[in-house]
This record gives C-alpha cells, structure tokens and sequence, in this order.
C-alpha cells in the first residue's frame, strides 16, 4: 500500500503536526502531485475544494480528508473514502457524512521530558494555545488566579503566537506577573517546559439569557444550578498532551475530550470559578500530586498516543477499507 500525504498550506500549525506524525510510517510519501502512483491519497482540511476535482480524476483512489475544521468540508466528504479527525468531539459531528472514521490525535512533535517535581517558592503556571481561550477563561481561570495571589507566589507564563498583553483585557489576571512568549517549536521546551502546572481553558462563553428563550411549556426541567457548556466543534486534548510529554500536571476545562484523557488520576477538570481555584490549590500545595498527576499523564500519552503506536493502528485501518 502506497499512500501520499498532500497540501496546499504545509506550513499551517495542524498540517505539520500530521506530516511529522506520519514520516514514521514507511508507506507514506509526501507532497507528490502524481497520484496515480498511489493507492491512498490524504489531504487536509484546507484543501476540500480539491477533492471532488482529485475524485473525477482518479475515480479508484481511496480519499482520505484530515481534520475537517469545520462543517464548509461537508460538500467535500461525499467524495472522499474516509476521514481522520483528532476528538470525539470531531468525530461526533462529522458521523454526518457517513464514511469511516478513524481517530488520530495530533500534537507537536516534541521530545518527552522528565521532571521531578518538588517544594518551590514560586510556582510557575502555563498556557498554549490560541487567543480565544484565553478571553474565555475571563469568568473561571482568571478570578481563580486572582484569589490564589493572595495566599500563593504565583505567576503565568503565555506561548501563543499573538501580541503580548496589554494588562487591561478582560482575561488578564490583576496583580499576577505574566510572561509572554512567542509560539515556536522551540519554545515549548525553551519556555513552556519550566511551567510546574498547565491549564488547558477550552470552553466558549454564551448567553444564558438565549439558552432561557428556547425553553417550552414543561422547561425541560430547567434549573439554575444546570450546566450549559459551548466548546467548538474541533475540539480535541493536543494542549493536554503537550504538557503531558512536557512531565506537567494539567488542570483543564470541562469538555469531552479532557475528561477522556484526565480521568484515572492523570489530571484535574473543573469549570467554575471556585472548581478552577480548588484545582489549581491542590496541585500549587502538593509536590507530590504534581508529580503523580504529571507522570500518569505521561505514561498514558507514551502508552496510548504515541505516534508510534497512532500509526499501526492508522496502517490497519487504511490497510482494511473497503
């Protein structure tokens, strides 16, 4: 079986986290426009406009689309074979097309670190990702921050790939020293690897006044006390498991994904205010949770995810479509 990985944007964050992941596998060729040379060809989601064209061309082609972002690839699934998503959130949703779905989770592909964790003065927290998380944790991470500076020596470290803050945004935790560093390979173990615990915000803000207007005669049992959560469609733990590798202890919104990979002693999920500080108290008090949270966590990341281990299950699944 010969399979060939293309893309029209080889540089977007998520086309090399799949292309490092998949030059383990020796089957696998990379941006070769001959695709008659081949029996399966990948594309990602930025290149759906291409697959029906690529279909009519090579109708005996098995088609696979990775990471479809968002539901504008749906016209795009009717002429593929099968897709690749990285959450259950992910797959889920696209069970809307109707093709076989096989799960790889991608994640930058940076070296395991062994940390041992012990008594500190101050206790470095840390954050990757994109700019959206972080306004949404405005209601829950921050105000937990900001409660815990009053006790503990506490400070957040940023690796995205935006503008340093300000101070004055909504999400910026008041009285907390924060440092700012610029997203590259290089700085996940330059940088994010000095942090003793991570936070993975996920969760979007919405109206509960709008989720109100949509209750019937009977309410459906409304309650004040009920959880309401929003978290976008491609969702998936690559944050987590980042810091997994890194020997970093996470605590993470409540989502799918994250109780799937935290549960079992390898994390910590909350999702208010006080659920975030309760978390964040436990792991900044406790050396000793840090470090059982932080190699449990690793060991599932090594055991279970692996690309090693992603890619054999990959080569028989592709190995076994119809």
């Amino acid at each position: 079986m010969k399979v060939v990985f293309n893309t029209m944007r080889p540089t977007a964050a998520a086309s090399v986290f799949y292309k490092e992941a998949f030059e383990g596998m020796d089957s696998v060729s990379f941006y070769d426009p001959n695709l008659g040379n081949y029996d399966v060809a990948l594309f990602m989601t930025y290149d759906h406009q291409v697959i029906k064209r690529v279909r009519d061309s090579y109708p005996d082609l098995k088609i696979g689309i990775i990471d479809p972002r968002s539901s504008a690839v749906l016209d795009a699934t009717s002429h593929c074979d099968f897709l690749v998503v990285d959450s259950i959130e992910m797959e889920d949703f696209w069970r809307i097309s109707k093709k076989p779905i096989f799960r790889y989770v991608e994640y930058p592909n940076i070296p395991y670190k062994n940390v041992e964790h012990k008594e500190k003065d101050k206790i470095l927290i840390g954050y990757h990702g994109n700019l959206i998380h972080l306004e949404c944790m405005a209601d829950t991470v921050t105000p937990a921050l900001v409660e815990l500076r009053k006790q503990y020596n506490i400070e957040l470290l940023l690796l995205h790939a935006f503008d340093p803050p300000r101070g004055n945004e909504n999400w910026y935790p008041r009285g907390i020293k924060t440092h700012h560093f610029p997203w590259s390979m290089e700085n996940y173990t330059n940088a994010l690897a000095y942090c003793d615990i991570g936070i993975a915000p996920n969760n979007m803000i919405h109206d509960v006044a709008t989720m109100r207007r949509g209750e019937t005669a009977n309410k459906f049992n409304y309650s004040e006390d009920d959880y309401s959560l929003r978290f976008k469609m491609p969702s998936n733990p690559g944050r987590i498991i980042v810091f997994g590798k890194l020997g970093i202890p996470v605590v993470s919104d409540l989502y799918p994904s994250a109780i799937q990979i935290l549960n079992d002693g390898r994390g910590q999920i909350a999702h208010s205010a006080p659920g975030w500080e309760h978390c964040l108290r436990r792991l900044i008090e406790s050396p000793s949770l840090r470090e059982q949270h932080a190699h449990t966590l690793q060991d599932y990341v090594r055991n279970k995810l692996d690309f090693d281990i992603q890619n054999k299950r990959f080569e028989n699944f592709l190995e076994n479509l119809a």
